[in-house]
């Protein structure tokens, strides 16, 4: 009889932690993976990744839209609860054995709620990991949810095991992302055109040389000082010379705000190195 392990990807950066795992997965026999797509990883604003999965050989059996037009820390807790009645739904249509959630992103702590009241095998992947903010609250909170645990260091294994978990359930297995960083380190010239690949604004720089990449993501629970943080960024990014691929935020409270200041900064200031 084949067992039903249902991946949960709520975010483009998470399938990058994912890929390995599930064409681990869609190798076994007796394994059948499902895909449940949800949060920012199939809309156009966050960068969608429906077609990449597809055209990587999997199937995605269902999205759950959760994200709402408000981005606050009110929207967030919103998009949660309705998270979990979406995913309450796809649990009992899809009848996994086993659901696998990744990290620390608020979007899972929706599918790791429904899969705990409803009796169903709760995977977490990198928890026990401490970085303060909300992501922290969430990771710990999945961790109480969950019935097995594989984190990616040996201090977030130690902390399972102090958090309460028991030993028998804990794995210690790595971080997936370094799957694909080692495939990069062994074949690292692009096939590709990076700016064809993923669009953007703004010039085209030269990345033959050293370059430098910025992601910066709003602070949730500072919120008041937003426009403050990505400023500093922008004004120091300014004065560089190498070239700059900058990405923009991700779906959290404020990400709004980080991206209004960067177009105003981008309009009215020499950007000519900078690619978004």
């Amino acid at each position: 009889m084949n067992r039903k392990i249902c991946a949960v990807i709520t975010a483009r950066t998470s399938y990058t932690k994912f890929k390995s795992i599930l064409k681990y997965l869609n190798k076994i026999d007796n394994v059948e993976l499902q895909i449940v797509l949800s949060g920012s990883s199939f809309t156009d604003r966050f960068g969608s990744i429906e077609d990449i999965l597809v055209s990587d050989g999997f199937r995605v059996n269902e999205k759950v839209s959760i994200l709402l037009q408000d981005t606050s820390l009110v929207g967030n807790a919103k998009a949660t609860g309705l998270g979990i009645i979406e995913f309450a739904g796809v649990f009992s249509r899809l009848c996994p054995d086993i659901v696998l959630v990744m990290a620390d992103r608020f979007e899972i702590l929706a599918p790791s709620v429904a899969a705990a009241y409803t009796n169903t095998c709760l995977a977490h992947v990198q928890g026990g990991e401490v970085t303060g903010n909300i992501d922290e609250k969430v990771r710990h909170a999945v961790t109480k949810l969950a019935d097995l645990h594989f984190p990616a260091t040996r201090g977030a294994y130690e902390n399972l095991l102090r958090l309460g978990e028991n030993v028998d359930r804990v794995f210690l297995v790595g971080c997936p992302s370094t799957d694909l960083a080692s495939e990069v380190i062994s074949s690292p010239k692009l096939s590709f055109d990076i700016y064809d690949k993923y669009g953007g604004v703004g010039l085209r720089p030269s990345l033959s040389g050293d370059y430098i990449i910025v992601m910066q993501h709003p602070v949730t629970t500072d919120l008041k000082n937003t426009r403050a943080h990505i400023l500093e960024t922008l004004e120091a990014i300014k004065l560089v010379q190498s070239p700059v691929l900058w990405f923009w935020p991700n779906p959290d409270a404020g990400t709004d705000e980080v991206s209004k200041t960067i177009r105003v900064f981008k309009d009215n200031n020499d950007f000519e190195h900078v690619h978004f």
